[in-house]
């Protein structure tokens, strides 16, 4: 099965992409600079550009089955939340036209968007803290998922916490449309998620918040 991979050189994307080439998966990925790709630049079909060229996201998806993006606001420099929007339109339209169903992306747990969800205290000091440091990635989290709830497409958005790097601790992912189970979840849990949503039909059209026990 071949499937596209967005945001591929960053922090999720990276273990993101060894772990969809482990399992046998065909990628294409979108990358302004093909050398960040290391050693996978010769194990998948790039297609050198950005996510907010619409030209590119089409290039980029063509002849594939599936959808993955870990792209977000980077925490320096977040920039303008509106380019996010339109990137999501973007991609949104061009899936929808190809007849590509399936797109799962990443959100945040700290955003808003959700109906009568338990904002815990540590939730809410989660958003706080975000809100403070980096309130444009909350606010294009969020015009991202207005945009996914309009779409035709069988759409995951993926909520996850702090994204903690290393190996699995072996603690079990919990994923939950109104409950955060902790504040945080290991990179290469929220990976595997990521990829087993390909053809689970358990998160269709929903957000589940996602969290090591």
């Amino acid at each position: 099965m071949k499937i596209t991979i967005l945001g591929s050189t960053g922090f999720v994307g990276k273990v993101l992409l060894k772990k969809a080439l482990d399992k046998g998966y065909q990628v294409k990925t979108l990358v302004r600079n093909p050398e960040k790709l290391g050693e996978f630049k010769y194990r998948v079909e790039f297609i050198q550009g950005n996510i907010f060229n619409a030209e590119d996201i089409e290039k980029t998806v063509s002849e594939t089955e599936a959808v993955i993006s870990t792209v977000g606001p980077p925490q320096r420099n977040p920039g303008d939340p509106e380019r996010y929007k339109k990137a999501m339109e973007d991609l949104v339209a061009i899936l929808e036209k190809k007849n590509i169903r399936r797109l799962i992306h990443i959100g945040g747990a700290a955003h808003l968007g959700g109906e009568k969800e338990n904002w815990t205290l540590g939730r809410r000091f989660l958003r706080f803290f975000l809100n403070t440091l980096s309130k444009p990635i909350l606010v294009a989290k969020h015009l991202e998922w207005e945009v996914l709830k309009k779409s035709k497409l069988e759409w995951t958005l993926v909520r996850p916490p702090r994204i903690a790097d290393g190996e699995s601790k072996g603690k079990k992912l919990m994923a939950d449309e109104k409950n955060l189970a902790s504040l945080q979840v290991n990179v290469e849990d929220l990976s595997n998620f990521l990829l087993e949503q390909i053809t689970s039909v358990t998160w269709i059209r929903k957000a589940p918040l996602v969290s090591n026990e």
